[in-house]
């Protein structure tokens, strides 16, 4: 199998000062671990290896180095930017092609499940399944056809159809989907109407004040307002004092 081609090139120096420099020229840092050797520093393009990942097998590309360092290797993981989103750093992993790898591959789920026509909703549980196998066999992606599937029923990763070669990693088989019945809605509660002869509380917003009983009392007035009826307060009577 013919492998894509990333070039590299030597580098000694670390720290954001260098690395400031290698993306002032278009490269950003990576590292090449793998095969009990020192890891090796190296920096490549951006742009180039972003060409590969986009390519059918994306993260399980198998990709070629040349240039400061000659080995074939994956991508293990990198680093982006967390606003505008571009690579900042990438490791790779030296891989020998007659020993398997684990690898995740990701879900393609298909088909309507019968369940979700009868009106069930299809819950996916995990997109993507850690595989083993030799490089040059691991899978672009896992088709999972979803269609026979029933209202309360279930795929679990020991269920699924492997191409030759390929071993599924787990220590349980959980699910990867399922088929839900459809959670009913609540009814909103309708407010209590009161019972005949029953008042209004107090105070409630809206209601009409009570009646003052006959003969009671009258709230004294707040400071400061108009007397009722319009009379005025008695005037007190002038030097109401007592003579010396």
């Amino acid at each position: 199998m013919e492998l894509p081609v990333l070039k590299t090139e030597a580098r000694s120096e670390t720290g954001k000062g260098p690395a400031h420099r290698l993306r002032a020229r278009g490269l950003i840092p990576a590292v090449c671990y793998g095969s009990q050797q020192n890891p090796v520093p190296i920096a490549v393009s951006p742009k180039e290896l972003m060409d590969i990942l986009h390519g059918p097998r994306g993260l399980n590309s198998l990709i070629r180095l040349q240039g400061a360092t000659e080995r074939t290797v994956v991508v293990q993981d990198f680093q982006r930017d967390p606003v505008e989103r571009h690579l900042l750093h990438v490791d790779f992993l030296q891989i020998d092609e007659s020993k398997v790898i684990r690898r995740e591959v990701p879900i393609e789920f298909t088909g309507k499940a019968e369940g979700v026509k009868a009106g069930g909703v299809l819950q996916i549980a995990r997109r993507s399944v850690l595989v083993e196998a030799l490089p040059a066999q691991i899978p672009v992606k896992i088709e999972l056809d979803v269609g026979a599937l029933l209202i309360g029923q279930s795929i679990h990763v020991d269920q699924v159809r492997l191409p030759e070669g390929v071993k599924a990693i787990f220590e349980r088989a959980y699910a990867l989907c399922s088929v839900v019945a459809p959670s009913e809605e609540k009814a909103p509660v309708a407010e209590a109407a009161p019972a005949e002869g029953e008042t209004a509380a107090a105070g409630a917003e809206g209601a009409p004040a009570a009646a003052p009983v006959e003969g009671a009392a009258a709230a004294p007035a707040k400071e400061g307002a108009a007397p009722a009826d319009g009379k005025g307060a008695a005037p007190k009577k002038e030097g109401g004092g007592k003579k010396g």
